[in-house]
């Protein structure tokens, strides 16, 4: 899915399903990310070039401009010398995205994890893909190989942004057609390492930062229960389960649970 899964449309409807907007209206600034070959963002003419490590040194440097401008004043509205904590919030892969980001640079001083885990999906593995559960150096390097042998393509269209599966708990059927309207395509290199359990461990261990996850009672991403000991250097760590909900949350009706408790959760982080 694209950036417009945190500000998904609803014409039509007073319903609230855009997480960014409510942010943004209690004071938060928001900046939601395309990475390279997503949504509205360009596509290099190799995409096999966007392997993990390497989207996350372009959202870095995305995070780190947008920062540097805000404290310069360059945005209209802020006064120059503005000092911001950044939260990194990832869903999904994005979340993969986040933690790698924040290993390889600590760009933020905290963490949101939603709807993510280093669990990977072992059921839906070959046998070839499964040979590298545990072995992240090893799968790093057949990564180009085991994406052209599932996906034929670096940046296959997405086809999932709108299943069920996923929508586990969106009882509105506009709300399923946005989270529709929000698909894109997929980080192959990316998608393939989140498929396959352990393939972010090392990153894992490096993140020390307060973290906040989430996932459905129904997620693909598995309990909850499992983040501790992939997260072991993080003493700061809150873990909520959504009862009823799968992985897309934001189109659930539990949406506004899962926003208010984070939003409380990120003020609980400030000074006093």
């Amino acid at each position: 899915m694209s950036r417009a899964y945190f500000d998904l449309e609803m014409p039509g409807t007073a319903d609230l399903y855009s997480m960014a907007r409510f942010a943004a209206d209690r004071g938060h600034y928001v900046l939601t990310i395309d990475p390279p070959g997503v949504g509205e963002s360009d596509a290099p003419t190799d995409g096999y070039d966007l392997t993990p490590g390497c989207v996350a040194d372009i959202l870095d440097l995305v995070v780190s401009d947008v920062l540097g401008r805000l404290s310069l004043g360059e945005v209209p509205g802020v006064s120059p010398g503005i000092h911001l904590k950044a939260l990194g919030v990832g869903h999904s892969a994005g979340g993969f995205l986040v933690a790698c980001q924040q290993a390889h640079y600590r760009t933020f001083g905290a963490l949101a994890l939603l709807g993510f885990s280093n669990s990977g999906l072992p059921a839906v593995l070959t046998d070839e893909e499964a040979a590298f559960v545990d072995r992240p150096e090893e799968l790093a390097a057949a990564l180009p190989r085991l994406v052209r042998a599932r996906f034929g393509t670096p940046l296959p269209e997405g086809t999932s942004a709108g299943s069920d599966m996923l929508l586990v708990g969106a009882r509105s059927n506009e709300a399923k057609a946005a989270a529709a309207r929000a698909g894109s395509r997929l980080l192959g290199m990316v998608g393939m390492a989140c498929l396959v359990p352990g393939s972010i461990q090392p990153e894992l261990h490096q993140i020390d930062v307060p973290t906040f996850v989430a996932v459905g009672e129904h997620d693909i991403a598995g309990p909850t229960s499992a983040l501790p000991a992939q997260l072991p250097a993080c003493r700061d760590l809150t873990l909520l389960t959504l009862p009823g909900v799968g992985h897309n949350h934001n189109v659930t009706d539990s949406r506004h649970e899962l926003w208010d408790r984070l939003e409380r959760w990120v003020l609980s982080l400030a000074p006093s």
